[in-house]
């Protein structure tokens, strides 16, 4: 039997995880697995935050004003600057069917697509071809465990069955009878044109999953040599209000691998792609503190020299594994760029968030982390239900005072993806400043209009919001942090 994987999660600085993962499971029961990725034909996704030029504060204020207007007129002149712009992925739909084309082979038995779903024009073209030659189509990716979502897919002409939760059990199973000819109706997590089935339950043992095989991907075509490596999945918090990540594939519960298997894996990706940089995807790598003080501990040993990033959770615990001497046996075993959610300076509304975070202590996990010679990359929101100009500039002020500490700020707007506290309380309380539209099946998130957004007090906030973060992302990364630069 032959598959093959469509890769429309593309990232553009290193494969994707869970292509490898996909691609490792199949070969492991003797499936023949080509990878289609869209890198190989100039396809480069979505760009990723690099150092900013001075002055793009006023780009990104525009922006802002044009992407929240109520103005219908501001509307229209905000999405044609943006297609001005070009570069989106929506841009590429033609290259990567052409390319699908041209490796869909009569030995094919099976196509499987992982995807984004701002890729659905892409996907909706490449069942076309599959329906064209009789070959099954099987699709997956995180926000198929939204049902609305998941029909709409699976209601495209050529598409089998869309799959929603953690595949590493079936998966094979899957594969082999839909190829066959075999309905897969009723199985756990998959959507068909005629039937919905819960998400396939979270896997229990992750050491049971075989490392990624990335053999397939364009090693040439990207800027650095990085291998992307999650230790376990979901967030040990798992409470914030506006975050969606716990609600997917990836996280709705928290499990984590052993320590031996990871450095295992390191050790393996090494030797195997001559690789000195790795990406750690966990969505917190202190949720097991334990497994991140193994990490410090151990990489010098198993394999001196690399270097790698990590996102962490400054939470409550009184324990998190973030002291002044964890960081620093971090960095001595390599770790260049750390990243944490502040979200926001008001204590307020990262209470409100219930984001588990203190604003001192978040404080001191910056000093220290720039105490150890660490680059430091902070997310912020802005829009919150809660948040008023006020609290921008408590932001800002937190910004200004640890400006020569970090060296990355990401500033987002606040989005509503389904079934998170956020939106579920907005759903049932009437505001009035906040009205939410339908389910954006495209963008996997609900419109909402915020008429804070409109006020000048608001608009001044996030001016000085976007400025000091310009000025702070006008720095060059510390040197061993550079090759990260641009990675997610």
């Amino acid at each position: 039997m032959k598959a093959l994987i469509v890769d429309l999660n593309n990232f553009s600085r290193y494969p994707t995880l869970s292509v490898g993962y996909l691609s490792a499971i199949l070969k492991a029961a003797d499936i023949e697995v080509e990878t289609l990725s869209p890198l190989f034909f100039g396809v480069h996704g979505f760009p990723r935050r690099t150092r900013e030029p001075a002055g793009l504060h006023m780009l990104k204020i525009a922006n802002h004003i044009g992407a929240t207007s109520s103005n219908p007129l501001i509307g229209k002149l905000h999405t044609f600057a943006k297609r001005l712009g070009g570069g989106t992925p929506v841009d590429d739909t033609a290259v990567i069917v052409d390319s699908f084309n041209k490796m869909l082979k009569s030995d094919i038995d099976v196509v499987l697509v992982s995807a984004y779903t701002m890729y659905f024009s892409a996907t909706k073209k490449i069942a076309e071809i599959c329906a064209q030659r009789n070959t099954p189509l099987l699709v997956g990716g995180n926000m198929f465990v939204v049902p609305d979502i998941a029909r709409t897919w699976a209601d495209i002409p050529g598409v089998t069955a869309v799959f929603a939760g953690e595949p590493e059990k079936i998966l094979v199973q899957l594969v082999s009878d839909i190829s066959a000819g075999k309905s897969v109706a009723g199985c756990p997590g998959i959507t068909t044109h005629d039937s919905i089935a819960p998400p396939a339950p979270p896997l229990q043992n992750l050491d049971d999953v075989p490392f990624p095989d990335f053999s397939a991907f364009p090693w040439e075509c990207y800027p650095n040599r990085i291998v992307p490596i999650m230790t376990g999945r979901g967030c040990e918090w798992a409470r914030c209000t506006f975050c969606s990540d716990v609600l997917t594939s990836a996280g709705r519960q928290y499990r984590s691998r052993s320590l031996a298997n990871v450095l295992a894996e390191i050790r393996y990706q090494r030797e195997k792609h001559n690789v000195d940089l790795f990406v750690f995807l966990d969505l917190k790598l202190n949720s097991d503190v334990e497994l991140w003080r193994g990490l410090a501990r151990e990489i010098p040993r198993i394999a001196p020299g690399i270097k790698w990033t990590a996102s962490v959770h400054v939470d409550s615990r009184k324990d998190n594994g973030l002291s002044r001497e964890d960081l620093q046996a971090a960095a001595d075993a390599g770790l260049a760029r750390i990243t944490c959610g502040l979200e926001s300076g008001s204590q307020a509304i990262l209470n409100s968030m219930k984001k588990g975070v203190k604003l001192d202590r978040l404080s001191q996990f910056i000093r220290d982390a720039h105490a150890a010679n660490l680059s430091v990359r902070l997310t912020s929101i802005i829009g919150d239900p809660e948040e008023e100009a006020r609290d921008i500039d408590e932001t800002t002020q937190f910004l200004n005072s640890h400006a020569n500490e970090v060296e990355r700020v990401v500033v987002n707007r606040f989005a509503l993806a389904p079934n998170t506290p956020a939106t579920n309380q907005l759903a049932a309380t009437e505001t009035d400043f906040i009205s939410l539209l339908d389910l954006d099946k495209t963008s996997s998130l609900i419109p909402h209009t915020n008429k804070r957004f409109g006020e000048f007090r608001h608009i001044k906030a996030v001016y000085r919001l976007l400025r000091i973060a310009n000025q702070i992302n006008r720095k060059p990364l510390i040197a061993h942090a550079a090759p990260f630069e641009g990675a997610f």
